[in-house]
């Protein structure tokens, strides 16, 4: 079982790694006349300020193209080489900025949130802000997933090989099923009417550079849990 884990692993690496480089040189291609078509919209905008449907169908261009280019923005991002900056971090300051990033959005759906720190250690060596990152990307599947009212946990342990620490994300959510399980961590692939399917591919991506590991466990209508094992 072991070794089709890591034997798993190791395809989805290749595979994203090839994705990536052929995502980068489709991006650069799609951004120059992006960059073009909205400088045209912006100008007819001024030319035609005076008539309303004129002004309103160069509205529509320019934010089309714009919503066009944050996408391939998002592509540029998982496609190019992630660069870490390790330092010492403390755990309990980590988990509690991260739930402070998405207070509102908790709030807007009562969601209970809960912090477990149950780690010895002061400080882990790890990048702050791609961590913030990964847990910003996880809790807003989180969010997402479950109903008004849910609930939302972090919890922070020691593993027995003390090499690692620990973090569980866990939601009492909708969960995931089976055939889904399979692709949670390929671009593009995604079950929410919104979003572009990157965030698990570029979390995978930010964690596995990091020299951590992810794993995710769940069940339909009972939750989901993302487990994250990172180098001490």
């Amino acid at each position: 079982t072991e070794v089709r884990r890591l034997e798993k692993e190791i395809e989805r690496s290749r595979r994203l790694a090839a994705i990536g480089k052929l995502a980068a040189g489709v991006a650069h291609e799609i951004r120059n006349p992006l960059s073009s078509i909205k400088g045209f919209a912006t100008y007819f905008k001024e030319k035609f300020r005076d008539g309303d449907e004129d002004t309103k169908t160069a509205d529509i261009m320019i934010y089309e193209v714009e919503r066009l280019n944050r996408a391939v923005t998002q592509l540029l991002d998982f496609a190019r080489p992630i660069t870490v900056d390790l330092t010492d971090v403390s755990p309990e300051n980590l988990i509690t900025h991260s739930l402070r990033l998405v207070e509102q959005d908790l709030k807007n759906k009562q969601i209970q949130s809960r912090a477990a720190i149950r780690t010895g250690r002061k400080t882990i060596r790890t990048d702050q802000d791609r961590m913030n990152q990964v847990l910003l990307n996880l809790y807003l599947n989180a969010i997402e997933a479950v109903d008004v009212g849910g609930q939302l946990t972090v919890t922070v342990s020691d593993t027995d090989d003390d090499q690692f620490v620990a973090i569980d994300v866990t939601d009492n959510g909708r969960g995931i099923s089976d055939t889904d399980m399979e692709q949670i961590f390929d671009p593009y692939f995604t079950t929410r009417n919104t979003g572009t399917g990157l965030g698990l591919a570029i979390v995978f991506k930010l964690i596995e550079t990091l020299g951590g590991t992810i794993s995710v466990s769940s069940r339909q209508g009972q939750g989901t849990t993302v487990h994250l094992l990172i180098p001490c």
